[in-house]
């Protein structure tokens, strides 16, 4: 909407700003999940639960999807590549310390072959993170498709733990 005055109104510093603090939000988010998936691994020394399992199925999946887009964004020329790298570093950095915990992590029998499941898919959304950051074009086209599939089947199984 144009002021009454006739002039057009530029972004301003209060503008810049607000984009300033959407991105430390996402910055906060991250290191939410990361955080949230730490403890939900560590499990106070006991055996990992069904709804501990799905919860962090359920940060994988959000992982994932997060890198997905961003691939889709590198891809499309609407990131810079200084920006994906450093947040796609950032992602895998969330996503080797859930495989790890997954690996380590103790459950009940009947829930081992899940753990094992989201340990190998943490893993691999891992590898595709590192991955992206130096990746071609081509190649951030073709992370951005494995993502989503990860972060699919992140949710598949975090629906079967339920």
């Amino acid at each position: 909407m144009a002021p009454a005055s006739g002039r057009r109104r530029f972004r301003g510093a209060s503008t810049r700003k607000k984009v300033r603090v959407r991105v430390r939000k996402r910055n906060w988010c991250v290191q939410a999940a990361i955080l949230a998936a730490t403890l939900l691994s560590a499990g106070c020394g006991g055996e990992l639960s069904a709804s501990a399992l799905s919860k962090q199925a359920d940060s994988l999946r959000s992982l994932a999807a997060e890198g997905a887009l961003l691939a889709e964004d590198a891809s499309a020329g609407k990131t810079t590549r200084t920006f994906s790298r450093v947040h796609s570093s950032d992602l895998d950095k969330a996503a080797s310390k859930a495989a790890t915990s997954l690996e380590t992590a103790k459950t009940k029998p009947a829930l081992e072959s899940e753990r094992h499941r989201l340990a190998s898919l943490a893993q691999r959304i891992s590898d595709d993170l590192d991955r992206l950051g130096n990746a071609s074009k081509g190649e951030q086209r073709s992370l951005a498709n494995q993502l989503q599939r990860a972060a699919d089947q992140s949710n598949r199984i975090a629906e079967g733990l339920k």
